[in-house]
């Protein structure tokens, strides 16, 4: 994928321009400093005691008049951070509607990584019973990022159609993308996978078929696919 995306890897991923955790982390700009402040006072809290009002006071300005802006020109770390800012109430009320939805802004721009993690955020809500409709929106945000190829959305989408979890119960689905992953190394997609054909939990011989390597699919079985049709036809 070729993009001038500061925030992009070359895999298609997102990553933060400026990485405020990093032991030598030095902000050399104002929404750095911010982000870096926002941080900062996070990991005091969590460490240490709440903060004082001076710390309040300087944290809505941080937020009102530095990334707030910077979210209006787009800037996608200053959108990452308000999302942490209302997911843990740093600074603002705590509201996680308010944090998905600059979640949301991020995954819309197409990282698989930041749909996986939108879909955990979703499915998280999802399990309460009073938020039931979201278990359906973790499981599309799933899909998109495992159809770009994210190994941790295969898992989960996997999970969600073995467990009527936003989408149909499909044990042929559910194997098809659990299967995926484990071949892409995903350990508890593997783990899963053997626990299906030893223990089977519904019908036991439709989970036993659908796990077996008959399964007919193009992303798990190229070398295959493409040995069977170099194969001269008799």
């Amino acid at each position: 994928m070729e993009t001038t995306n500061p925030n992009i890897t070359p895999e298609g991923n997102f990553k933060l321009t400026y990485l405020p955790y990093l032991p030598d982390a030095e902000p050399h700009a104002l929404l750095e400093e911010a982000i870096q402040y926002l941080f900062d006072c996070w990991n005091y809290e969590e460490v240490y005691h709440p903060w004082t009002r001076k710390t309040k006071k300087r944290l809505l300005y941080v937020i009102n008049n530095i990334l707030l802006p910077a979210c209006e020109e787009g800037n996608q770390d200053a959108i990452y951070w308000m999302f942490f800012a209302y997911m843990n109430g740093i600074g603002v009320e705590q509201d996680c509607e308010k944090a998905l939805e600059y979640l949301t802004v991020i995954a819309d721009y197409g990282y698989p990584d930041m749909q996986c993690e939108l879909g955990k955020e979703y499915a998280t809500l999802g399990w309460d019973d009073h938020q039931r409709g979201k278990n359906r929106i973790a499981a599309r945000w799933f899909m998109k990022a495992a159809k770009q190829g994210n190994v941790e959305a295969m898992y989960w989408l996997g999970c969600c159609h073995q467990d009527r979890f936003g989408c149909r119960y499909n044990v042929r689905k559910a194997a098809l993308w659990l299967k995926r992953a484990a071949e892409r190394g995903h350990e508890e997609a593997a783990i899963e996978l053997k626990y299906y054909k030893n223990r089977p939990r519904r019908p036991d011989w439709e989970f036993q078929n659908a796990t077996s390597f008959e399964i007919d699919d193009p992303l798990c079985n190229t070398i295959k696919n493409e040995a069977e049709a170099e194969k001269p036809k008799e």
